[in-house]
């Protein structure tokens, strides 16, 4: 059957008949059908595919139907996906993924393939990425806390009732770059208190100036999170601002 034919056939099917098709296909055929499919046709039937068949797809796409794959798949997906590229091939997909969507990627994978993929990225960007990666994992823990969390470019906009918190998360900072974003985006949001994450301990003078912030009537606090095992502390210092 040409591969036109085949294309439209598995065009007009639905996933899961249309990766029966392709998981029928002899090998030699794949890289022709995959290159003749449109990257939104691949990422509909990606889902369907059994796990060796994913592998044989992915192994047989070109540069860039495999960067549009990848990208263009749900984070769960991709985190599947993201193990069956092979190393040469890896470098130019991450380097085509923006910082949040390669600190949201990152943060789906075991640790064997986030090294992998941190191997291949540009080390210039490892403090942006992790800071985006740091973040986003505060603002999962904020969410189990049942609060609302709205992102703001480098920051986050905490909100319960009537209530606006400035929230800001740097991994590896002692908190004097934390505390001072989150200050400049409470003031930007006009919010009713700013609160600095990190994860390792704030710097006494930090703690300090906090303390005189709060007494001066900016409400002000810093706290460390690390993971799930903190979600009580970040929980508690952000309530600690709502009074």
């Amino acid at each position: 059957m040409p591969v036109t034919q085949l294309v439209a056939m598995i065009r007009n099917s639905p996933p899961r008949s249309a990766a029966g098709l392709l998981m029928a296909m002899p090998a030699e055929r794949l890289p022709a059908v995959a290159a003749a499919l449109r990257p939104a046709d691949l990422v509909r039937l990606i889902p369907a595919l059994k796990p060796e068949a994913r592998r044989g797809l992915i192994q047989a796409l070109g540069p860039e139907h495999l960067f549009d794959v990848i990208s263009g798949v749900p984070l769960a997906e991709a985190a599947v996906l993201v193990p069956m590229v092979p190393s040469e091939r890896l470098g130019p997909i991450v380097a085509g993924l923006s910082d949040g969507a390669l600190a949201a990627l990152l943060g789906g994978l075991p640790p064997d393939q986030r090294q992998r993929v941190e191997s291949v990225a540009d080390p210039r960007r490892e403090r942006q990425v992790r800071d985006l990666e740091y973040g986003d994992a505060v603002t999962r823990a904020l969410v189990r806390g049942n609060f609302q969390v709205t992102r703001q470019d480098d920051g986050m906009l905490v909100t319960n009732a009537r209530w606006r918190i400035a929230v800001a998360a740097r991994h590896g900072d002692d908190g004097r770059v934390a505390v001072r974003d989150a200050e400049d985006t409470a003031y930007k949001l006009r919010t009713h208190g700013a609160l600095a994450v990190s994860d390792v301990a704030a710097a006494d003078d930090v703690l300090r100036y906090c303390k005189q912030s709060r007494a001066d009537g900016r409400p002000l606090e810093t706290v460390t999170w690390v993971d799930e095992r903190h979600d009580g502390h970040l929980i508690r210092a952000l309530v600690s601002l709502l009074r």
